[in-house]
């Protein structure tokens, strides 16, 4: 495996990736309130060539790269806690900031930029045909799991 390609692609990707997170924070998405964030992770799937993107009955986003038979699951929770009261925050929680090291915002830690993460990820991983023969890769935003963990991928497996 080329380690160098691997981190280099990532480099070439990382504005995206920032931008990408940048836009999922800027998105209220409490719990059962993820519509926007689910359409945000669905346009930037489809944008980067996913071979299937998909919103589920229960408003998981899904993107499909590969076309093997078996699955490797990467599931990120896209919903965050409420932001309680404004005025204790340093900065918007929809806004935030970014340093060299750091973005701040709702959700960017927990767990929007492992979303980012794992959609650029992907893309990098078939750019350089790393999606291993007889394999997809299966992306998951998953809902409401700061309120009913595990019900999102009960719905996806039943």
């Amino acid at each position: 495996m080329d380690f160098e390609a691997i981190k280099a692609a990532a480099q070439n990707y990382q504005a995206d990736m920032t931008r990408f997170l940048r836009e999922m924070i800027s998105h209220p998405s409490e719990s059962c309130e993820e519509r926007e964030v689910v359409h945000c992770i669905k346009a930037e799937m489809e944008h980067l060539g996913y071979d299937k993107v998909e919103v589920d009955g229960l408003g998981n986003v899904i993107g499909w790269m590969g076309d093997g038979e078996k699955i490797i699951a990467i599931d990120s929770h896209i919903d965050t806690v409420g932001i309680g009261n404004l005025s204790n925050w340093e900065a918007d929680p929809y806004e935030g900031y970014e340093t060299d090291d750091v973005i701040y915002g709702r959700g960017g830690s927990d767990q929007e930029g492992g979303m980012a993460s794992a959609v650029y990820g992907t893309k990098i991983m078939k750019d350089l045909g790393l999606i291993p023969e007889g394999y997809k890769i299966m992306v998951v935003g998953s809902v409401q799991e700061e309120d009913c963990d595990g019900m999102c991928w009960q719905y996806i497996v039943n």
